[in-house]
């Protein structure tokens, strides 16, 4: 009940900008205390900002629509994308996400041969639906139209039934506190089933990831193998990664280690 309310918080905050306590109170039939601890608890998520009597959006944490984040740090996914191309081999199969690393990925999987894909990103599906050397497997579910992706029970299901080599994630933040985190409920589901499935389990998250977190978690950082970054600017932010038994791979500068 109060991860709804949280998300019914941010439909409202990206509409109106700001709330007040007391309309929110109203309109989603709680107390207003309830409401206060809802928001205090977003802000400490990192999703707005409290303001005396109610909230603003933090605009640094919202999900922008699929076309427009793509082109977004472009230059940066695609250097997270050659890393990660290295990782791939003939004969694998593999898993790539709905986020936009995944698509950039994706790109230069074109021309691979003797691979096999397991997506629910329709963008993706459409760049390699025909790619000679690749068999694609498409989970299947419900259209989310501003994310171009597909979720629901019924790819959910079908998740379930499929194992991997390499699953490759994106992420709206990454955070010590709150693992890795995403934006929407039903393609989370299917994520971390995926993620499950996975026998290598490799994230793609540039520089500004780090740090942020979303409203729906993804998974603990324990449950990851890999992180591909561009940089990570805070060396005790990264000492705390290593912790966790996590490689992380940057672009620029040396390679870091566990």
């Amino acid at each position: 009940m109060a991860e709804n309310r949280k998300e019914q918080i941010l439909t409202i905050l990206k509409e109106k900008k700001s709330v007040r306590i007391l309309d929110l109170s109203k309109k989603l039939r709680v107390s207003r205390e309830t409401v206060r601890k809802d928001i205090t608890e977003m802000e400490e998520e990192g999703l707005l900002k409290k303001t005396y009597g109610g909230a603003v959006l933090d605009e640094a944490n919202t999900e922008t629509d699929y076309e427009r984040r793509r082109v977004e740090n472009e230059e940066q996914k695609s250097l997270i994308a050659d890393r990660a191309y290295h990782f791939i081999e003939p004969g694998d199969t593999i898993y790539l996400d709905y986020g936009t690393s995944s698509y950039a990925l994706a790109k230069k999987l074109i021309d691979f041969e003797d691979l096999t894909v397991v997506t629910n990103s329709i963008p993706i599906v459409n760049l390699l639906i025909h790619s000679p050397g690749i068999q694609l497997i498409i989970l299947g579910g419900n259209v989310r139209k501003n994310e171009d992706s597909l979720f629901g029970t019924f790819g959910l299901n079908n998740a379930k039934e499929i194992f991997v080599d390499l699953g490759f994630f994106g992420c709206a933040g990454i955070d010590i506190k709150s693992g890795v985190t995403n934006y929407h409920m039903g393609e989370i589901e299917i994520s971390k089933v995926m993620l499950h499935h996975s026998k290598t389990v490799i994230l793609l998250a540039d520089e500004t990831k780090f740090g942020k977190s979303a409203l729906y978690k993804t998974s603990n950082l324990d449950e990851l193998d890999i992180v591909i970054t561009t940089d990570v600017k805070d060396l005790e932010v990264e000492e705390e990664f290593l912790k966790y038994n996590i490689e992380i791979i940057k672009t620029e500068g040396k390679e870091l280690n566990d």
